[in-house]
């Protein structure tokens, strides 16, 4: 039976729950095992579907969710061992009493880019249409284009395949990459002729997702006439003992699930912490009818917010002045506050604040840029860096700049951990700069999109190899950087690269740190990575120079600087030494920047 035959002949289809964490629940091993057990020992998963069928699912799903040899560590002739007997051993169960998906998960580019992903999409899906599958379900899916030539390969294959695609949307409405439903949507319908259906699953609790689910649905059904699923978890998890465990309340997921009957939902199902129990229990309700009757959902967003006067100066190419301050490495916040008074004072448009540079810990940037913006009134651009923090905790942060109407963030990858510290500090890099830009793009469609966020990038000119440089540049400008803060520049290569730099049609802030004694100067240049200072700046100070003296020396080499960089630059980024604020105030006088 196909799927649109099943979708005819049943107003709602009961589909399967999970089969991951219920192999767990029923072994006692790893879900993380699970796929392989279709080889290692076959009665297993064939018992877990026909528990599904018997409580109730018309449709199941294959047990090759994670089947890819990225996830699993595996050679083809095994992976194929797995996929062949997981679309058999579904099969088999299922019989004439069920339609069977062919389950296949996304393969994500940023886990695995040196790898031929297209070339093992064909392989899998070779794999399934040799054992006669003809309906795939790609599921928990946090992107589209992803999988679109996957998509394209099963049509150019088998024309007649039935697909659907399944996304994980979190309550807030985006899913785990931070894309937003809206855009979403506008990619589903616009390749809505390659699908069958178009449905949500895992992520969240049927509660939990309702309201969403709703709105995404609504939009599906105006615009095409794609059927729809859902399938979601049991709830949220909780750790124990160092296993995953939901709670078991098969009654109260069986009548949230039911809210959805009324919506024209297709199939509904389980997903993560679900087990037949839950299935037999969402059956009778289909069966019975439950009425529900459907909920008015309204979303309203009430942030205050206004125009960045930094943004728009830059927009009228008016020439604009930034200044980084270090946060501090305690709770004391008012030698930085007070700088941050001077720097304003001097005519800074906006302050930057670095976020625990070199990976050493520091007061965080976001909350720093809060403060300094409430009590010295001044614009304030915090560096959010992703060393640090995974996805969800930009997200959040994200949000909380914006309700403190902080209007511009610079995005930056971040320094690597110390080797000497790795063992007790564990980077994440769960994105990049250029992903975490692309994130903020998404958010500024949907969330910030009365006021988006300003996105800043690092450039670095002096860079051994420009060219490379640049074309990371080109990058970044692609995934939503307006503007780029530079590394210091002191030679006269690394002007060049700016000027370069500058036809890529971006807002360019170059970086100037002064050097303020012979003892930094020195540092600056054999120590800190990415800085290039000629031997000749350096040879203007002495070890017996007074601080006076140096900072003199490292104002005058700041000046020469600049005034060969004003013509071409639309603002200039001041790099404060040791959170000195008087020595950027006397550059900038020097230099008549105001």
């Amino acid at each position: 039976m196909t799927l649109k035959e099943l979708f005819k002949n049943n107003k709602t289809v009961p589909a399967d729950g999970a089969m991951g964490t219920y192999f767990s629940e029923l072994t006692n091993k790893s879900a993380e095992l699970c796929e392989k057990y279709n080889v290692i020992d076959p009665n297993i998963i064939k018992r877990i579907h026909r528990e599904y069928i018997e409580a109730g699912a018309l449709l199941i799903r294959t047990n090759t969710f994670s089947a890819n040899s990225f996830i699993l560590n595996t050679d083809h002739d095994e992976l194929e061992k797995i996929i062949r007997n997981g679309y058999r051993l579904a099969a088999d169960a299922a019989g004439n009493k069920a339609a069977v998906c062919a389950d296949v998960s996304a393969i994500y580019e940023n886990n695995n880019a040196e790898c031929d992903i297209l070339s093992e999409y064909r392989f899998i899906i070779d794999c399934f249409i040799s054992e006669g599958a003809k309906t795939f379900i790609f599921e928990t899916l946090s992107e589209l284009y992803a999988v679109l030539p996957a998509v394209d390969y099963i049509l150019e294959k088998l024309p007649e395949a039935e697909i659907i695609l399944s996304f994980t949307l979190l309550p807030d409405g985006c899913t785990r990459s931070g894309i937003s439903a809206d855009r979403l949507l506008e990619g589903i319908i616009e390749n809505k002729n390659k699908l069958t259906a178009v449905g949500i699953n895992c992520g969240s609790g049927t509660a939990q997702i309702y309201e969403t689910a709703l709105r995404f649905f609504s939009y599906i059904k105006q615009h095409s006439d794609l059927y729809l699923t859902v399938m979601p978890n049991a709830g949220y998890p909780s750790i124990v003992n160092g296993r995953t465990v939901f709670n078991n309340a098969p009654y109260y997921f069986a009548q949230q699930a039911a809210r959805f009957i009324p919506h024209e939902i297709s199939a509904i199902g389980g997903c993560c912490g679900t087990n037949p129990e839950y299935i037999r229990l969402l059956s009778e309700y289909i069966k019975g009818g439950t009425n529900v009757q459907p909920k008015t959902v309204s979303y309203t967003y009430n942030f205050k917010k206004k125009k960045s006067d930094f943004t728009s100066k830059l927009t009228k190419n008016e020439f604009v002045i930034a200044t980084e301050l270090d946060p501090p490495g305690g709770c004391d916040f008012n030698k930085m506050l007070c700088a941050a008074k001077i720097l304003k004072d001097s005519g800074v448009d906006i302050i930057t604040v670095s976020d625990s540079p070199l990976g050493h810990a520091k007061a965080d940037s976001v909350i720093c840029s809060a403060r300094i913006k409430r009590d010295i009134s001044i614009e304030v651009l915090p560096h959010i860096c992703c060393r640090d923090k995974n996805i969800n905790a930009l997200r959040s942060i994200l949000f909380g700049a914006y309700s403190e109407g902080i209007n511009a963030v610079l995005a930056v990858t971040g320094d690597h951990i110390a080797e000497t510290d790795r063992g007790i500090i564990k980077p994440v890099f769960n994105l990049d700069s250029t992903k975490l830009m692309s994130l903020i793009s998404e958010m500024n469609r949907d969330i910030f999109s009365e006021f988006p966020i300003a996105i800043g990038g690092a450039f670095d000119p002096a860079a051994p190899k420009p060219e490379f440089a640049l074309k990371r540049l080109e990058k970044k400008i692609s995934c939503g950087a307006k503007f780029i803060l530079t590394q210091p520049v002191f030679t006269d290569s690394a002007i060049e690269c700016l000027k370069e730099a500058r036809k890529r049609n971006i807002k360019i802030l170059a970086g100037i740190m002064p050097m303020v004694s012979y003892r930094n100067a020195n540092y600056m240049k054999n120590e800190v990575p990415g800085i290039v200072i000629p031997n000749d700046f350096v040879d203007r100070f002495s070890p017996d120079m007074t601080r006076e003296e140096g900072e003199e020396i490292g104002i005058d080499i700041s000046v020469e600087i600049i005034e060969k960089l004003k013509g071409f630059v639309d603002g200039i980024y001041f790099i404060t030494p040791f959170n000195r604020a008087d020595v950027i105030r006397r550059v900038i006088a020097k230099s008549k920047l105001k």
